[in-house]
C-alpha cells in the first residue's frame, strides 16, 4: 500500500517534471492507460500529454501546490491539490488557480497516475 510519504513524493516528482518539461520523468509517472480531463473538458491520453511537453506547446513557469487531500482506495489513492500555475500554451501566456484530482496506483514498483482532472478555481487568476 502506498503511504502518504510515497504519494507526496510522487506529487512533488510530478510537479518538478512538469516545471522542467522532463518527458522521461513524466513517462515514468504516468500510466500507459492515462485518461486526463483538463479545465476546458478536453480528454487527453498519455501520449497526448507527453507530446505537449515534448514539443514545448505547454510550458510551466510556476506550479505551486497546496492543500493536499489524500483518500485511499483498495488499489491506490486519490490525491487532490490546489495549484497556482503560470506558463505558456502555444506561446500564449496563462495564469490560473486550479484544483487537480489524480488517482495513483502502484504499478511496476512505483506510483503512477491512471486518471486525473483539473478544474479552474474562480477568483483573481493567480
Amino acid at each position: 500500500m502506498m503511504t502518504e510519504e510515497d504519494l507526496l513524493a510522487a506529487e512533488e516528482s510530478l510537479r518538478q517534471a512538469m516545471l522542467r518539461g522532463d518527458v522521461a520523468a513524466l513517462d515514468a509517472l504516468i500510466s500507459d492507460d492515462l485518461v486526463f480531463v483538463n479545465h476546458t473538458g478536453q480528454v487527453f491520453n498519455k501520449e497526448m500529454d507527453l507530446a505537449a511537453h515534448r514539443s514545448g506547446v505547454l510550458r510551466f513557469t510556476r506550479l505551486e501546490v497546496s492543500e493536499p487531500i489524500i483518500r485511499y482506495l483498495s488499489a491506490g489513492a486519490v490525491v487532490i491539490v490546489s495549484a497556482s500555475v503560470a506558463g505558456t500554451h502555444g506561446g500564449t501566456p496563462f495564469e490560473a488557480r486550479l484544483r487537480y484530482s489524480r488517482v495513483w496506483q502502484w504499478v511496476d514498483e512505483r506510483p503512477q497516475i491512471v486518471t486525473g482532472q483539473c478544474t479552474a478555481i474562480p477568483g483573481d487568476g493567480a
